[in-house]
């Protein structure tokens, strides 16, 4: 007999898909396809559907300035490769509060496959990235860019133009599952890190002043500001860093469907890839932005190194 827990997911994963499939322009019929998202992620997903007569495949990137980021638009992309590649089952949505959490939903067969896209270094020690299909990559080797935003008021961590002058500026903050901003802002030299387990503790570390500065991609409001927890953060001028590492959706390999799923997903992303929807959707979250303006990358040198030892891997 189901355990109750079981029996809940279930009803929760029916409910999920009956709650979008009424959105209007989605009949889909047949097993949905769980797919992992936090509530907010879930919430603006809809919004930007609602926007486009519900219809994955009628999204364009004419969003508005600083409403949605790039998890939201990312579900987009999911949903719309889905369909290109042949797919048009119902979407139910498996919540995980956090990328590690995502993948463990996966690997442990409550959802098929990722909403957004990851990286390797999320998987824990005793996780195997064998059982897992990795698409193409969403964002290349060194093209993933973070930024360093702070509280407008903060004029030493404002003025910084350095690893050193940020480790003399004040104290960053982490997730304690960001495993790779850890790593590479180690490597970078950066010495002066602390972390908190959720997001909104996060902002709430800097707001009580335990923290400084938080590494956060670019936004595509004015300024590349954001607005987290009420109060408004904006970002060191002029320098940035890579999280190097490509970014992929994850699908199960041990899933029934999972093989006939990544399938389709990757037939879908290479439309997308060749029509520049990727580009654009992700262009429109302010995702690109410190591209065009030819902002400072401080891990240069071990980007450099990266590409190097693609190139000679080829």
């Amino acid at each position: 007999m189901p355990s109750l827990a079981a029996i809940l997911r279930a009803f929760a994963i029916v409910l999920a898909s009956t709650c979008l499939s009424a959105l209007p322009g989605h009949a889909q019929t047949g097993t949905p396809v769980t797919v992992t998202a936090n509530a907010p992620i879930i919430k603006a997903y809809r919004e930007i559907l609602s926007r486009f007569d519900g219809d994955p495949l009628k999204v364009t990137p004419d969003l508005p300035p600083g409403r949605y980021d790039r998890t939201a638009v990312e579900m987009v992309i999911v949903v719309r490769a889905l369909r290109l590649g042949g797919l048009d089952r119902p979407i139910a949505f498996v919540k995980a509060s956090n990328a590690r959490r995502a993948v463990e939903e996966v690997l442990c067969g409550n959802a098929v496959m990722t909403g957004q896209q990851l990286d390797a270094s999320v998987l824990n020690d005793w996780q195997d990235i064998k059982d897992l299909y990795l698409s193409d990559p969403v964002t290349p080797v060194s093209e993933f860019h973070k930024l360093f935003y702070c509280l407008p008021e903060n004029k030493k961590v404002l003025a910084a133009r350095s690893v050193e002058e940020l480790n003399r500026a004040g104290r960053g903050i982490i997730g304690t599952v960001w495993e790779n901003d850890r790593r590479i802002l180690n490597d970078m030299g950066i010495t002066n890190l602390t972390q908190a387990p959720t997001f909104p503790s996060l902002i709430k570390m800097i707001l009580a002043g335990r923290a400084d500065w938080i590494p956060m991609e670019a936004s595509n409001q004015p300024g590349m500001e954001r607005i987290m927890e009420g109060r408004r953060f904006v970002p060191v001028p002029g320098i940035r860093f890579s999280l190097i590492e490509s970014r992929h959706f994850m699908v199960s390999r041990s899933a029934p469907d999972g093989e006939e799923i990544f399938t389709a997903l990757q037939k879908g992303l290479r439309q997308l890839r060749r029509q520049g929807f990727i580009r654009a959707m992700l262009d429109a979250t302010g995702f690109h932005e410190t591209d065009r303006l030819g902002w400072q990358t401080l891990n240069r040198d071990a980007v450099d190194r990266c590409r190097a030892r693609s190139s000679s891997a080829k």
